[in-house]
């Protein structure tokens, strides 16, 4: 797991003296604060780092934080950060214990069940309002990409490391062309 943890996306500009709104990955996160450096990327782009020189969450919109970022004066400036990925050094954060993780580094690996099944790689990380929740893309019979979601909790993944996401699964959590011969009733 690299040096750098992706905690968010740049969503767009916030008013006309360049302030960005930030969309966190994690609503309840407090990586953004003053004084802490973070990286904007665009695919393999680095766009720069930015000091944050003040970080508010935005009324009515959780998970988004207005930012206001050193070197970035005018509202041009900040729409031409828009969908940037927003990257901060993981020494930088609060230390996990040792039976957690970051969602973020979940996103492409595979997702592997108890029987060394691979059962499709994290694609993305999404939210239904109470829960996160992985969206796994995996092939069909028919070679179509298609995906499922995984609630982020500790009853269904057992592991994160860097050879996959471990999850053990009730009856019934996977889509059907997912099940095998051995697991039907």
């Amino acid at each position: 797991m690299g040096s750098q943890l992706e905690v968010g996306v740049v969503a767009g500009a916030h008013g006309l003296r360049g302030a960005v709104r930030i969309r966190l990955y994690d609503p309840n996160s407090d990586a953004l604060t003053i004084g802490r450096w973070v990286e904007l990327v665009r695919g393999e782009s680095s766009l720069g780092r930015f000091e944050v020189r003040s970080a508010a969450p935005v009324p009515g919109d959780t998970g988004r934080v207005r930012v206001e970022l050193a070197g970035v004066g005018d509202r041009d400036a900040a729409e031409m950060l828009r969908g940037a990925a927003v990257k901060i050094e993981r020494e930088a954060l609060t230390a996990l214990a040792p039976d957690e993780f970051y969602v973020a580094d979940t996103i492409g690996r595979r997702v592997i069940d108890g029987a060394g099944r691979e059962l499709g790689t994290v694609v993305g990380v999404t939210s239904n309002g109470a829960q996160d929740l992985l969206e796994i893309r995996f092939r069909d019979r028919r070679g179509r990409a298609q995906t499922w979601l995984l609630p982020v909790l500790p009853v269904y993944i057992r592991d994160v490391d860097t050879t996959g996401v471990r999850v053990e699964l009730p009856d019934g959590m996977l889509p059907e062309e997912l099940i095998g011969p051995d697991d039907a009733p």
